[in-house]
């Protein structure tokens, strides 16, 4: 009886480390560095070839990051419900981090970012979708560019595909 209380007792505790181990892996995931030769999950390009804000996702069962050559195939890719559903993380850069540091560096949490959507400036998509760590930020940026703020719930496939059409 004793023998198969400590294995109960045993196997209790393994899998609560396990559980513990699982859900620290998934607070310690972070934008990881985009490498020259990084091509988009979307649509191949290398990625590092193009202007405006980058995008990672992590999904589950995969440890390494999806990489995007801009925020609006990004969203694109997490708003298929089958990727919904497996999404662990998703890193945007912020736009208005100006400083000279490696483009992970400048990532957020997307769910945390504020968006200008259509503004005058093009990414590597043309009409983009940009993110900003601040709301000021974003509304500084629209009364020079254009575009419309909105937030990252607020972000849908219409709005996507209006932006794909708009070729000004």
């Amino acid at each position: 009886m004793q023998l198969l209380s400590k294995l109960l007792l045993t196997s209790f505790l393994f899998v609560l480390l396990v559980g513990c181990n699982n859900s620290e892996q998934k607070a310690a995931q972070q934008p990881v560095v985009f490498d020259k030769h990084d091509r988009c999950q979307i649509c191949g390009m290398v990625i590092l070839n193009y202007p405006g804000a980058k995008a990672q996702v992590f999904i589950k069962d995969n440890k390494d990051a999806l990489k995007f050559c801009s925020v609006k195939d990004g969203f694109v890719f997490i708003l298929q419900p089958e990727n919904n559903k497996r999404l662990e993380n998703f890193f945007v850069s912020d736009f208005g981090n100006t400083k000279d540091i490696p483009l992970n560096e400048k990532m957020l949490k997307a769910q945390n970012a504020v968006y200008v959507a259509g503004s005058d400036v093009r990414g590597a998509m043309g009409k983009s979708i940009l993110p900003f760590a601040t709301e000021d930020a974003a509304k500084a940026f629209k009364a020079q560019h254009g575009g419309t703020i909105v937030k990252y719930n607020e972000v849908n496939l219409e709005l996507l595909n209006f932006l794909k059409g708009h070729k000004k």
